[in-house]
């Protein structure tokens, strides 16, 4: 029984597969057909050609910057303190000395009138000091002038010859004249120094606080716009910190910050055209006016440049993105290749020149590139093919 349902499987197996192999072979027949497939052909690519030409080559390089004013000045207070006023906001417009901001002084005014109360009571003893001496000198003049009349008056009642009563008198009113003088010679020394370095001490701390209080408020240091402000009411400013911009809104220029490696190939006084970045269209020129260190005298690490006729067209605002480029050098009537037509390989500096159908590699020694040429200084000839990579 087991062997006959192992036959009967076998069998039905067996079937499947001769259908198989029918249905197959009649498949394959409807598709070729009995004939053999075609190889497709191979499209070989056909290699650009290049004549060796006589022209210009400019090479020329292109940056990017913003329109800003040529003149910018910081706000800064002199001191720490409290913002108690504010007169301005961001982007209004102000005119040279306006007052801008005003720090709290109350605790400067209480010191004030603490130091002019000082200053007061040391320039009252000082004056008092003064009088004193006035009037002490005043008595030692008089009293100078009696012993002089005693001197006098001895010497004239003197018997000739003089006696001893005589000199004595005489010796004796001398001295007094020398005390008097004496006396008064001290008088002329004047007050004590001390006082009047009382007197000016105090007189400094009230000019100090004074000088604090008129240096609490910050005045517009020229006409512009407040580009920038970092402050509001009840804010604490430490001195010297930058709290703000006013720019001259009138006077502007492009500034741009490239790599160090391109400056050097860069000139005071090269020419430039520019255009917006993200509307290009209108071209417009400049002038470099200022590199930075050592190449030239900017301030900063930004490249400057003005615009020709003293500023951009009326819609290219603060803040404008322009694009630039700058002719860094040029070659006239030199013969030029594409760069596409040069090939390097192995460390050498070729290209196939092309002559009745017979292909040569040929080295040549470039020279300047720009705007896709190549400038071939050695190599070539005018008017050459040349068969591209």
């Amino acid at each position: 029984m087991k062997g006959k349902i192992v036959r009967q499987f076998i069998a039905i197996i067996s079937l499947l597969l001769l259908v198989g192999c029918a249905s197959q072979a009649t498949f394959g027949d409807a598709i070729t057909e009995g004939e053999p497939t075609p190889i497709p052909t191979a499209i070989i690519p056909i290699k650009p050609l290049y004549d060796v030409e006589r022209g210009d080559i400019i090479y020329e390089e292109q940056y990017s910057g913003r329109v800003t004013p040529i003149t910018s000045v910081e706000l800064q207070f002199p001191l720490d303190g409290r913002v108690s006023e504010l007169y301005v906001a961001r982007e209004d417009f102000v005119e040279e000395d306006d007052v801008i901001a005003i720090l709290d002084t109350s605790i400067l005014e209480e010191q004030l009138l603490e130091a002019q109360e000082a200053l007061a009571v040391a320039q009252e003893i000082y004056d008092s000091s003064t009088n004193q001496i006035e009037f002490a000198r005043r008595r030692a003049e008089l009293n100078l002038q009696m012993a002089e009349l005693g001197l006098d008056y001895a010497r004239s009642q003197a018997s000739s010859p003089m006696t001893d009563a005589d000199e004595y008198t005489i010796d004796q009113r001398e001295i007094e004249v020398s005390l008097a003088q004496l006396e008064l010679d001290e008088l002329d020394e004047g007050v004590d120094p001390e006082l009047q370095f009382d007197v000016a001490r105090a007189q400094r701390t009230v000019d100090d606080i004074q000088a604090m209080i008129d240096s609490a408020s910050i005045t517009a240091p020229i006409s512009g716009q407040v580009t920038a402000l970092e402050i509001g009411v009840g804010d604490l400013v430490t001195a010297f910190t930058p709290i703000g911009v006013v720019s001259d809104m009138d006077d502007l220029e492009l500034t741009s910050s490239v790599i160090s490696s391109a400056l050097p190939q860069l000139e005071e006084g090269m020419s430039v055209t520019m255009q917006r970045t993200n509307a290009p269209g209108e071209v417009f020129t400049g002038v470099i006016s200022a590199l930075p260190s050592p190449y030239g005298i900017s301030p900063d690490d930004m490249v400057h440049i003005a615009f020709e006729d003293g500023a951009p067209p009326e819609d290219v605002e603060v803040r404008s993105r322009l694009s630039y480029n700058v002719v860094i050098d040029t070659r006239e009537d030199v013969l030029w290749l594409p760069t596409s037509a040069i090939r390097v390989f192995g460390g050498r500096t070729f290209v196939v020149v092309q002559n009745e159908g017979v292909q040569q590699r040929v080295d040549v020694r470039l020279g300047l590139e720009g705007d896709g040429r190549v400038e071939i200084v050695e190599g070539l000839e005018e008017n050459l093919t040349v068969v591209g990579p």
